[in-house]
């Protein structure tokens, strides 16, 4: 990206480290994941409308960019060019699903084409190769500007769920690949599910994925019809319980001082049990003839933090006395953030607490 940023929430500041190497164009709507120190952004629109299939990695230690290019799958041809998809990173392996394609030769010209291709890149490798691997089950169709999230519970299989997006219309339905066994599924979840969306965020803490805001149909049954007349950005946070398959509704769309305001395009991030969001747009004013970019960051306590340890005497004089208490999981002491601009992106990295 042609500008970087960090924010380090102990120092609750923001600074633009110099980076160097191969630095990438601006872009938006494209893949990121972080493996450790490491970052990998693939794919997403970059100059005059172009759509792009390119791979680069950034080392946070020295920020350093590098150009990676990926040999071609032993059965078939590397991901084309496209925006809005997923890239989630399972164990050591990157695993892309989806997106949109643009099969017209002249960017300025747009004939979009849904994907529901998965690609792995097993990270391991020295030689980074692209895989098409044979799935089973029941794939989700295509679609974009979905979110993707792992879930790994104990000794089983890590599962990647797959939730919304867009396919001319807003979807809400769920897909979930064994990443190990590589079948689909489309569970059924009970309760009152959100409404259809896309551009919005997903996480996973513990057992529950968190999803937030993004675009939603402005009559719900409209998406049922495969059309929408209009539609509108939403701060409704919903709560899926990937165990019993359950959804919880946590709050409504509402308007207050205590929570985001509605929002697309935005980031978040799982930190133990808190859930970090930044930016995102708020959605198109037609008096305004744009859409305003918000500049906010917030946190949500997705579950009561454990009470602190007995205080403990450090050092005591005639006139102080130095105390402690044990370690928080909410105590960050070096906790980062970076987004990658002009499309917000959001990661954590060499976290350490008090």
């Amino acid at each position: 990206m042609e500008e970087l940023h960090v924010y380090n929430t102990s120092s609750n500041q923001w600074f633009a480290p110099a980076v160097q190497g191969d630095i990438p164009p601006g872009c938006a709507a494209f893949g990121f994941i972080c493996d450790g120190a490491r970052l990998l952004i693939f794919g997403g629109m970059v100059e005059y409308g172009r759509y792009s299939n390119e791979l680069y990695e950034l080392q946070a230690s020295r920020w350093e960019w590098k150009h990676l290019y990926p040999n071609h799958p032993p059965n078939g041809p590397s991901p084309c060019p496209r925006l809005g998809h997923s890239f989630t990173l399972v164990g050591r392996k990157a695993f892309l699903f989806g997106g949109l394609a643009n099969d017209s030769e002249d960017p300025r010209h747009n004939i979009p084409r849904y994907l529901n291709d998965l690609y792995i890149l097993d990270l391991n490798s020295q030689n980074l190769q692209w895989s098409m691997p044979r799935t089973f089950g029941h794939p989700p169709t295509a679609r974009e500007s979905h979110t993707s999230a792992v879930y790994s519970n104990g000794e089983r299989s890590p599962k990647l769920i797959v939730y919304g997006g867009m396919s001319g219309c807003r979807l809400g339905d769920i897909y979930v690949l064994d990443c190990n066994n590589l079948i689909w599924t489309k569970p059924i979840a009970s309760g009152m599910a959100p409404l259809p969306r896309s551009l919005h965020t997903s996480v996973i803490v513990g057992r529950k994925m968190f999803v937030f805001g993004g675009w939603v149909p402005l009559v719900a049954e409209e998406s049922k019809g495969g059309h929408e007349k209009e539609w509108k950005c939403t701060n409704s946070l919903a709560c899926l319980d990937l165990e019993k398959m359950r959804w919880e509704i946590v709050n409504s769309d509402t308007i207050d001082d205590l929570v985001p305001k509605p929002r697309a395009g935005h980031c978040a991030v799982s930190v133990n049990s808190r859930m970090y969001v930044w930016s995102g747009r708020d959605g198109y004013r037609k008096a305004w003839n744009n859409q305003v970019c918000c500049k906010d960051l917030w946190f949500l306590e997705t579950d009561k933090p454990p009470a602190p340890s007995r205080v403990q005497l450090v050092r005591a004089t005639t006139s102080t006395l130095e105390v402690c208490w044990g370690n928080l999981p909410t105590g960050m002491v070096n906790f980062q953030f970076i987004f990658l601009s002009p499309q917000d992106m959001l990661f954590s990295f060499d976290t350490h607490y008090m």
